[in-house]
């Protein structure tokens, strides 16, 4: 998929894309069958609700819902399936466009992941750019997030802050971990500009992991996933940390 001028455009001007239809429905019926099928056996390795304590999470692995999985991590190494939508020729060649990188890689250290909102035990996720603990020598990588059902606000779909990739922000707007603080005087006419994400099975949407970001809470009754990898060019390189344990992975 080559992009448009418009849409490289909106990409750096919004910070996000949105690609409809990038699953089709053989794709999501397998990943769906996948993901249920390593949730309800447990392999490893996840991380829990209980280990993030954000808003509305158990507080520990004891309570009720504390054994819930929020996120299936090392996706690419997982699955042979989930490896091959990584690869996606028409999603790899977009972000390459909006990069205008010789090279695109797949950070396997980060955004490598089934992420899941239960329906009785998922937190909130609050303001935050990504690359609040990453390690990189600049801030231009792109995640690609794709829907595997329908994300609605209902269900905890993404809020963004567009053109929040480019903002500068002043270290007293955030709190401890990163978060934007709500009632800062910076942050708070900003917070009015925020978009929800809606998207439908199969979409996907490309965002700047430097754009502010959050999620509300799955009110439904059903489970909500999303399959996520995060990709950079040959002149971002990982720094230290958990940035550099596992080597990137070329996929152009």
């Amino acid at each position: 998929m080559s992009l448009s001028l418009a849409q490289i455009q909106q990409f750096k001007i919004d910070g996000y894309l949105v690609l409809p239809n990038a699953l089709e429905s053989a794709e999501l019926k397998a990943l769906n069958q996948l993901t249920k099928g390593h949730l309800e056996q447990r392999i490893p390795p996840f991380e829990l609700e209980a280990d993030v304590n954000y808003p509305g999470a158990p507080s520990s692995i004891n309570e009720p819902g504390g054994q819930t999985i929020r996120r299936l991590l090392h996706a690419y190494q997982r699955d042979g399936a989930l490896a091959l939508i990584a690869q996606k020729k028409e999603i790899t060649s977009a972000i390459q466009n909006i990069l205008d990188a010789k090279s695109l890689f797949l950070n396997p250290n980060h955004h490598n992941c089934i992420m899941t909102k239960q329906a009785q035990f998922s937190s909130e996720t609050l303001w935050h750019r990504d690359t609040r603990y990453w390690n990189f020598n600049n801030k231009y990588l792109i995640n690609a997030w794709f829907a595997l059902g329908d994300e609605l606000e209902k269900n905890g779909a993404m809020k963004i802050l567009p053109g929040s990739h480019r903002w500068e922000i002043d270290e007293g707007a955030l709190d401890h971990a990163q978060f934007l603080k709500l009632d800062h005087p910076f942050n708070k006419d900003r917070l009015d500009t925020q978009r929800l994400i809606t998207l439908n099975a199969g979409d996907c949407v490309l965002f700047s992991a430097h754009c502010f970001h959050a999620a509300g809470k799955n009110t439904t009754t059903e489970a909500k996933y999303s399959l996520v990898f995060t990709y950079h060019s040959e002149k971002t390189q990982g720094v230290d940390g958990r940035s550099t344990e596992i080597k990137p992975i070329q996929v152009t």
